[in-house]
């Protein structure tokens, strides 16, 4: 069966309205190197597709890995380290050893001390039950950090040849690349496509769309073994499954992040555009910094006034989302209340992390209910 080469979409030639449709005299012509509709539309014609989020779908393509002796690549976005772990992803690789590769490490400040993400990812993995071998920190559009990893696969592949043997031990089959959508697993994949196998340009479909990979696409590691990239794992807990893509480009950090930092009095709140409401009370100043993307907006108002705000400014200041379409999926709110004393960081999946500094402060966090909220004390 052959696959799609942007995407791994099995090639059928007969509806064109369904995934990994090819014209005819397409396939006549270029044979098993060919590129479906819908990537060619991507990468020709920025065409716009809607995701499909089926969770079970997902999990039944990956549930086979548990049974394989594979090395499993975890990619997680940096401004998403929470919601960056598959729900459940031991069920499905088993006790495979998993190499975290933490991406997008290029768009954080200087100032910010990576290693804490790192101590923090650890942390997060043991509670996880995943059988880590390391955590890398890396950009995928960086050559020079996506040849670590390379050299890393390779170290952990295969063995110290065994005196008077002509062969290295080799210590697992296939190489799985996972992880949610958008973390960029496809650019990875060209620039070790570029390193590698010396393609000249990107073959597999990169986008500023949510999922563009969606089947396996294997690539050769060895003469009996493949590097294989997976479908982005669409995570409920994340914005993404529920906004447009317009709004996702507000969201997603194109370069580097200028962090915006406010010092508050008590009885204020700030909007994250229409996505966030964070109300902050007490006695003492507060000064919050927003890691954020630089195209989302913020609006900082007295709480009296807050409601009045959203009610006037939804879709106008308070954006995205841009829809009443999207904002009916995100209708039912969840509220957090956080106690900070000294300093904590509040990781909210899909937006990026808020660094709040006070001597005693209530922190109240309004988000929609299926979004992950996590909180953090003394990690910045």
């Amino acid at each position: 069966m052959s696959r799609c080469i942007g995407c791994g979409a099995k090639i059928q030639t007969t509806n064109p309205e369904k995934i990994g449709y090819v014209p005819e005299i397409a396939m006549i012509e270029r044979g098993e190197q060919v590129y479906c509709k819908r990537c060619y539309d991507i990468r020709h014609h920025n065409a716009l597709y809607t995701p499909e989020y089926d969770t079970k779908m997902y999990y039944d393509k990956i549930k086979n890995i548990k049974d394989e002796n594979a090395l499993v690549i975890l990619m997680i976005d940096i401004m998403d380290i929470f919601g960056g772990f598959i729900p459940n992803l031991s069920e499905y690789i088993g006790n495979n050893k998993v190499l975290i590769v933490v991406n997008k490490i290029d768009v954080l400040p200087k100032s910010v001390n990576i290693k804490k993400f790192e101590e923090l990812i650890s942390l997060i993995s043991k509670r996880k039950k995943l059988n880590v071998v390391g955590i890398m920190m890396i950009s995928a559009r960086k050559q020079d950090d996506v040849e670590k990893v390379i050299a890393r696969i390779s170290k952990l592949k295969y063995a110290a040849k065994k005196k008077y043997s002509h062969e290295k031990e080799v210590r697992f089959d296939n190489c799985y690349i996972i992880g949610c959508a958008s973390v960029g697993k496809s650019t990875f994949m060209n620039m070790i496509g570029k390193i590698t196998l010396n393609y000249p340009s990107d073959v597999i479909t990169t986008s500023n769309q949510y999922q563009t990979t969606q089947d396996f696409i294997k690539w050769p590691l060895d003469q009996k073994s493949y590097l294989i990239d997976t479908p982005g794992f669409i995570n409920p807990s994340h914005y993404g499954a529920y906004i447009d893509n317009k709004s996702l480009q507000v969201l997603i950090p194109k370069k580097y992040i200028k962090v915006r930092t406010y010092q508050l009095n008590p009885d204020q709140t700030i909007f994250i555009g229409g996505l966030a409401k964070i109300k902050f009370d007490g006695e003492n100043k507060i000064n919050v910094s927003f890691y954020i993307s630089n195209e989302l907006y913020l609006h900082r108002t007295k709480t009296i006034q807050a409601d009045k705000i959203l009610e006037t400014q939804q879709f106008k200041l308070l954006v995205p989302p841009y829809t009443e379409e999207e904002a009916l999926k995100l209708n039912e709110k969840a509220v957090y209340n956080y106690e900070i004393m000294g300093t904590s960081d509040i990781f909210i999946s899909g937006i990026g992390f808020i660094h709040i500094t006070s001597e005693k402060c209530n922190v109240e966090v309004q988000v929609p209910k299926p979004i992950l909220v996590e909180k953090i004390d003394g990690f910045m």
